[in-house]
């Protein structure tokens, strides 16, 4: 299948292509800003450097038709909580206006398209939010997500939006991930100090890429909204506690802190574990493992 993924070059995108490669698709690369060759195996791939936030959305339309896409996998976004408040003009441009234009083209060809949102388009806390929970983001972030899912909703009703929680993994590309940025310390001998008050739902991206990939194969192709999530809710501390102790490293290394005594651009909410019942009902084989598990079968 010949199968177009956005974010190529990003922290999550290159699980993704790495997924992709693996099951033998043709795939076509699209970065942000990166260009050049990714490997895997015997096979490599150029990225594409394409401007998803330019204004002017029928140049992407018209390299839309020249690529002709079977389908779409949508991971390029202002991902960063401080990247999209400094800069929200451009976080509504990439994360919804170019959203909204994949899912149009898709719709207007029935080309299946998934599209990675985020748990934090929820705010505050409570108990596990499922799909049809309200969702009140208390950041620029999330509120781009969220109305990138309502718009794509109401142009291609066939699309899948998957709401990501918080992933963990050993980098595949150039970028470090927060977690990644972690571990290095630890492996240093320098402790981190992590939030003992902000909970999420981990879960192990290369899982989550494969899972993605599948669904797209799969001739049973889901739509609407669904929630992909680890099995525990967690705090920051305890991921990387577990992640370490897993890894090789010194969990004591891991400090305790409080995000409430920590000052932000804007409020960051507190809680925002997934409730993954859906997830379960359309994949009933799918046996979602710990941290501990994850990273102790696959070294990854």
């Amino acid at each position: 299948m010949r199968i177009l993924l956005t974010g190529a070059a990003g922290w999550f995108g290159a699980f993704a292509l790495e997924s992709l490669m693996e099951r033998g698709h043709e795939v076509v690369a699209w970065s942000g800003r990166t260009q050049g060759e990714r490997r895997f195996q015997d096979r490599s791939i150029v990225l594409e450097p394409i401007d998803l936030g330019h204004p002017d959305q029928e140049r992407l339309v018209r390299r839309l038709d020249q690529v002709d896409p079977e389908a779409i996998l949508h991971t390029a976004a202002i991902a960063s909580a401080d990247a999209a408040f400094r800069d929200p003009d451009q976080a509504q441009r990439v994360n919804v206006q170019a959203t909204e234009t994949l899912g149009l083209w898709c719709a207007l060809r029935r080309r299946r398209l998934i599209f990675t949102s985020t748990d934090l388009v929820f705010g505050g806390s409570g108990p596990p939010r499922r799909e049809t929970d309200p969702a009140q983001p208390s950041l620029t972030y999330g509120r781009t997500k969220l109305e990138a899912e309502r718009r794509l909703a109401q142009v291609n009703p066939e699309a899948l939006s998957v709401r990501l929680s918080l992933m963990y993994g050993l980098t595949r590309s150039d970028r470090l991930s927060f977690f990644d940025q972690v571990l290095a310390d630890l492996a240093q001998g320098r402790p981190r100090a992590l939030f003992i008050d902000e909970y999420r739902t981990p879960a192990h991206a290369p899982t989550v890429a494969r899972l993605l990939v599948e669904w797209l194969e799969s001739p049973t192709f889901p739509s609407g909204l669904v929630h992909v999530g680890g099995p525990d809710r967690l705090s920051r501390f305890d991921l990387v506690r577990q992640a370490a102790a897993c890894l090789g490293l010194d969990p004591q290394l891991v400090q305790p802190s409080r995000m409430i005594d920590t000052r932000f651009n804007e409020p960051r909410p507190a809680d925002v574990a997934l409730d993954t019942t859906r997830l379960h009902a359309l994949n009933p084989r799918h046996r979602p493992q710990t941290v501990s598990q994850e990273l102790t079968s696959r070294k990854s």
